[in-house]
């Protein structure tokens, strides 16, 4: 039995000259997993929000062709009936809770759908089991990292039980032992009998379970993309002198200690991977070392001058950070003026942003609002800004999240040519190929301590690519 049919489906977003989605077919029977592949911005995420009746119903625009999903007419459904039918996983799941903890934020849907209340908690709590964060009950959203806030989103998805579940980068943000889990808890619900449509880069975590892989790409199916080869990581310079010291530096979120006694160097032209399991610290310690987090104690300094007291904005250009969720930091009206104004405020001259123009392939989308660019092209805009100040250390938070195998192998170069020049990176990631590909050192969170300098493992060195 078919739980989404559509034939000859198009979309075009409000005021754009060009159709995002054009000619699509697809079959997907109750049971079956498939997975959509392909480049940033190809309409992956569009072709979901068509799915989901998001599109045009939410997001406007024009859409024709035949589309049934979980038994209703997408053209006449009302919105509300669909949702209540189909579970959409947004690729930002910081865009997607509602209420600000997380039992209550899964709850919530089940309220709106007039559940009974003795069904509701016994209900949320199972979904927040089922994808490994039960343990979150009561932990506000805004003091949770982004892949636990990920799992909650998730939770709150399959809590209604839902005949199609739709997911945007389920794993982009996730550990390797919790995507694990989320993969396996979605076959064991395909076995069921729900039917799963999913966009994923990260192909090597899901598509051995998958029953289908298609690629998109500019807005058409077709057969899914290949891989594309990251450059040879470059060993570590020696002896180089730190760009970076962090000395008994502690950590604290809402009074309890995150990490403990931070001491480390981080030298100039190394490429380091911050490492460790969701919600270790990670992010707390690029905040901390950018000025987003004050530390309990410890000092945090560059070679010219002591960083622990200087806010954020005193920081750049000798640390600039990225962050994991950059569509809060882009303020400017297109993405020209976002890569640019931060050097012009520092009277910087245009060579740095040029360059990283042309290097993270951003040359056709400057004068697009950041707003209207996918996740993975709004991450490659905040690393051009980033870039385009020259800082002496940059902090990269998730860098890989929404962009696909081409552009990872792109920033994998990047970084490979800028630390040849002297750029310090640490990179908080989850993505083993990319750690392969650029890192020449771990620093290793766990149990509240940092580990810090060990090189790449050999069995991460030597693992398929």
């Amino acid at each position: 039995m078919s739980a989404i049919r559509i034939a000859g489906v198009g979309y075009r977003y409000p005021g754009a000259a060009a159709r995002t989605l054009s000619g699509i077919d697809l079959v997907v029977d109750a049971g079956r997993i498939v997975v959509l592949e392909g480049p940033s911005g190809g309409g992956k995420t569009t072709l979901l929000r068509v799915l989901a009746g998001l599109a045009p119903a939410f997001h406007g625009g024009e859409a024709w062709g035949a589309a049934s999903v979980a038994g209703l007419d997408l053209r006449t459904a009302a919105p509300g009936l669909v949702a209540q039918r189909v579970g959409f996983l947004f690729q930002e799941p910081e865009a997607q809770g509602v209420m600000t903890e997380a039992l209550r934020d899964v709850a919530f849907g089940l309220q709106c759908r007039g559940w009974a209340p003795n069904r509701i908690e016994p209900s949320a709590r199972a979904a927040l089991a089922a994808v490994g964060c039960d343990h979150l009950v009561g932990r506000r959203l805004d003091t949770l990292s982004s892949g636990e806030r990920q799992r909650v989103a998730l939770a709150a998805v399959l809590a209604p039980e839902p005949d199609v579940l739709l997911l945007d980068e389920p794993t982009a943000q996730l550990d390797d032992d919790a995507a694990c889990e989320l993969v396996g808890q979605l076959r064991r619900l395909a076995d069921r009998g729900l039917a799963i449509v999913l966009s994923e880069h990260r192909r090597d975590r899901i598509e051995h379970l998958a029953d289908e892989v298609l690629g998109v790409t500019a807005g058409r199916i077709g057969p899914p993309p290949g891989p594309a080869a990251y450059p040879a990581a470059l060993e570590a310079a020696p002896d180089a002198a730190p760009a970076l010291t962090l000395r008994g530096v502690d950590l604290q979120r809402d009074g309890t200690t995150v990490i403990d006694g931070v001491t480390c160097d981080l030298p100039a032209g190394a490429s380091i991977a911050l490492v460790g399991p969701n919600g270790a610290g990670k992010s707390t310690l690029l905040r901390a070392i950018a000025g987003l987090e004050a530390p309990v104690r410890g000092t945090i300094a560059t070679p010219r001058r002591d960083l622990t007291a200087l806010p954020a904005d005193r920081r750049v250009p000798e640390v600039r950070l990225v962050p994991q969720d950059p569509g809060r930091t882009l303020l400017e009206a297109t993405a020209e003026a976002e890569i640019r104004t931060g050097a012009a405020l520092l009277g910087m001259p245009d060579e740095a942003g040029d360059r990283a123009i042309e290097d993270l392939g951003l040359g056709g989308l400057l004068h697009r609002h950041p707003r209207d660019l996918s996740v993975g092209e709004r991450e490659r805009v905040a690393i051009a800004a980033a870039l385009a100040v020259e800082p002496g250390v940059l902090l990269l938070d998730e860098p890989t999240r929404g962009m696909d195998a081409a552009h990872r192998a792109t920033l994998a170069r990047i970084i490979g040519e800028r630390r040849a020049r002297g750029l310090a990176t640490v990179t908080a990631t989850h993505d083993r190929a990319f750690v392969r590909a650029t890192a020449d050192a771990l620093w290793a969170i766990g149990d509240r301590r940092l580990v810090a300098g060990d090189p790449v493992p050999h069995v991460l060195r030597e693992a398929p690519r």
